[in-house]
């Protein structure tokens, strides 16, 4: 694997580089919460000493042992990303966002874990929906690498000339510039922080980064980490096999209702089965289908540290039977959009801020298309004194249309259910207080 490490002087690093995977620590409530802390607090001890395989192991011991906590989510997809398995980091973070995490720097982490997969459209759409608090400099630069090496230049002298003057935005404005073929441009700016004996290695090296197709191995080259084969994340640790208490009441009230659902479905069942008597059998139930770097490297882009809740999480619930997302070959019927509200809703998310709410939502829309056609409601309550925003997509005529939507939100990596709809007036501040364990 190339390294970018032998091509900057230790001065300068220290400047650029930040550190990716140092935390705080999470002081546990009760036996189980300090179990749990110990857990997270040796996977963030083993990734600080650059022992990444205990590393991964702890974090995903602390995420088994409390899976709705995003902070331990964060934490398992910085282990991951050190390890260079950019398809279980793009999954950790991505359930951590769905949890209510909401940094600038898990999002970038994000959307490098995205590039590294070639994914470059749900990264600029990350990067899009968080501009506002990602740094200017590590912003231009990751649009540098998602193929807008142009749009990322132009970023980058702009920060430049409004005098953050700094070696980190220099040596990104000149990565950008290589990226976008303007050698002499980023000769000249490399210039200012390289010594002249390594620039011609520092050029050489953004060469094989500009010209190759490996996205796996420029993000890893960037980041200074291996390249592994990464089949994403155990099945086990998904986070659709942990639904909070509020999916399992919306399912069991679902459950409860009679389902009217089906003329197509009991259309379809007659040319396989012969018809029986349907007053001596049970009512039907449908299943929900849900699935360090060192010292001296150049890294240009900031990594968030896994900043551990110290508040136990939201919502808690034992785990159910494991559920696989649908594949995404398979597309969704469509969902039917009514004018007056509907009867059923799908929601998203629950966020800490109403911004975060407001992101989330461009979010969703951006990588499932069909919500753009139904109502974004975000809702707030109040849990244990602490505000919540949730995010629903409302207007779906009845819960098999609601289910078709959600399904494919979980065929596109994402997480939700499907619950009934408010009257018109009923959406408000909710107090809610859970018990404590």
């Amino acid at each position: 694997m190339t390294h970018l490490s032998a091509f900057i002087p230790q001065r300068s690093s220290r400047l650029i580089v930040s550190t990716a995977l140092a935390a705080g620590l999470l002081t546990g409530c009760g036996a189980a919460g300090v179990q749990h802390a110990k857990l997270a607090s040796t996977a963030q001890s083993a990734l600080a000493q650059g022992n990444v395989d205990n590393a991964v192991s702890n974090a995903e011991k602390a995420v088994l042992a409390d899976p709705r906590n995003p902070a331990y989510r964060v934490l398992l997809g910085n282990a991951y990303l050190k390890a260079g398995r950019f398809e279980s980091a793009r999954q950790a973070y991505d359930e951590s966002m769905e949890l209510g995490e909401d940094s600038s720097r898990t999002a970038l982490s994000l959307a490098l874990a995205d590039l590294a997969l070639g994914r470059y459209a749900e990264a600029v759409d990350t990067l899009n929906s968080y501009r506002d608090t990602i740094a200017p400099s590590d912003y231009g630069l990751a649009l540098a690498l998602a193929g807008q090496p142009a749009q990322g230049v132009a970023i980058l002298s702009d920060t430049l000339r409004r005098g953050d003057n700094t070696p980190k935005v220099r040596q990104n404005l000149a990565l950008a510039y290589a990226l976008s073929g303007h050698w002499r441009e980023a000769r000249a700016m490399a210039a200012q922080d390289v010594p002249a004996e390594q620039l011609g290695d520092r050029i050489e090296q953004w060469a094989l980064m500009s010209y190759t197709d490996n996205s796996r191995h420029r993000i890893a080259s960037l980041l200074e980490v291996p390249l592994r084969g990464d089949k994403g994340q155990p099945a086990a640790l998904a986070l659709a096999n942990f639904p909070g208490t509020e999916q399992l009441s919306a399912d069991a009230a679902t459950r409860a209702q009679p389902l009217a659902a089906a003329p197509a479905l009991a259309e379809a069942a007659v040319h396989e089965l012969p018809a029986v008597d349907q007053s001596q059998a049970p009512a039907p139930v449908l299943a929900d289908s849900s699935s360090q770097p060192k010292a001296d490297q150049l890294a240009l882009i900031d990594l968030p540290p896994a900043q551990i809740a110290q508040q136990k999480p939201l919502q808690a619930a034992a785990p159910r039977q494991m559920v696989k997302p649908a594949p995404a070959s398979q597309p969704a019927a469509k969902a039917k959009v009514v004018a007056n509200g509907g009867t059923h809703v799908v929601q998203l998310g629950s966020f800490s801020t109403a911004e975060g709410a407001r992101r989330a939502w461009r979010h969703y829309s951006s990588r499932n298309p069909g919500l753009k056609g139904f109502a974004n409601v975000t809702t707030q309550v109040t849990v244990n004194g602490k505000h919540y925003w949730r995010v629903k997509a409302t207007g779906f005529a009845g819960y098999a249309s609601a289910n078709a939507m959600c399904g494919s939100v979980k065929a596109r990596g994402g997480n939700c259910f499907v619950m009934r709809g408010m009257a018109p007036g009923q959406q408000r501040t909710v107090e809610t207080r859970m018990a404590k364990r």
